[in-house]
């Protein structure tokens, strides 16, 4: 039989942080409802006396005490610091892919530490989408996106801007297989200004016609290496290079 997660125990300290989707005053006692409490009851299994960082609906951070379950209930304690994201921010321009492969990059975004994710559509994007269409999948990335961040312990929920065409302003780099100048070497001088917006081209990669409108926009060309990437692999490549560069305020 499994064990009674009612019944007192000794406390356990659960490092992470959860959103419990309400407010949280110093001091008083909580009933925590829907998808929030059934997962921090069956999937995560609290159990009475745990301890944790509770996100308010107002943002706030307090220590929580698991203080009952069925419903779960928790008792607010102090206000707690949590560390902020890493410096500067990461804007990742996502071709729209086929399948559930941009699901899963908004996934990895998200764990990544990407600031903003902005679906887009290009000439040689296989996927099209009408407008109810693109609202209803950017609803689900988004609420991807939330669940990402709470599991893998971030602070802050990355958006994820309405789908959209090619950038019409910059700065920013885009990975380019005609490009000639090596991502590290523009990376270097992008990563120092604290923000940094990439963009990766769709399955049939970017036309030369889009690459001149970009430069044009104040984005740079960059080469990601010699091999022929999938374009979920260049996008994780992309960002992965870009947050380095971010935490070392370029290389």
């Amino acid at each position: 039989m499994g064990a009674d997660r009612s019944r007192p125990s000794a406390a356990r300290g659960v490092s992470r942080h959860h959103r419990l989707g309400v407010r949280l005053d110093a001091g008083a006692t909580v009933v925590v409802t829907g998808q929030v409490a059934h997962h921090l009851e069956h999937v995560l299994r609290l159990r009475l006396g745990d301890r944790f960082v509770g996100l308010g609906i107002g943002g706030e951070a307090r220590a929580v005490e698991v203080v009952a379950v069925g419903p779960l209930t928790v008792r607010v304690g102090v206000a707690v610091e949590l560390g902020a994201d890493p410096v500067g921010r990461l804007e990742v321009w996502v071709p729209l892919l086929k399948g559930g492969r941009t699901d899963d990059l908004v996934r990895q975004l998200t764990e990544l530490g990407a600031t903003r994710i902005v679906p887009w559509s290009g000439e040689r994007s296989v996927v099209r989408l009408d407008a109810k269409r693109a609202r209803d999948r950017v609803a689900r990335w988004q609420a991807i996106a939330r669940e990402a961040t709470s599991q893998c312990g971030r602070v802050a929920v990355p958006e994820v801007a309405a789908v959209a065409g090619l950038p019409t302003t910059g700065p920013g780099i885009f990975f380019w297989e005609e490009a000639r100048e090596p991502s590290r070497d523009v990376l270097a001088t992008l990563g120092a200004a604290g923000d940094i917006a990439v963009l990766v081209g769709p399955e049939g990669g970017l036309s030369a016609t889009e690459a001149e409108a970009l430069v044009a926009r104040g984005w740079r060309p960059a080469w990601l290496g010699p091999r022929i990437l999938r374009a979920e692999t260049a996008v994780i490549a992309a960002a992965t290079l870009a947050l380095h560069a971010l935490a070392e305020g370029g290389y």
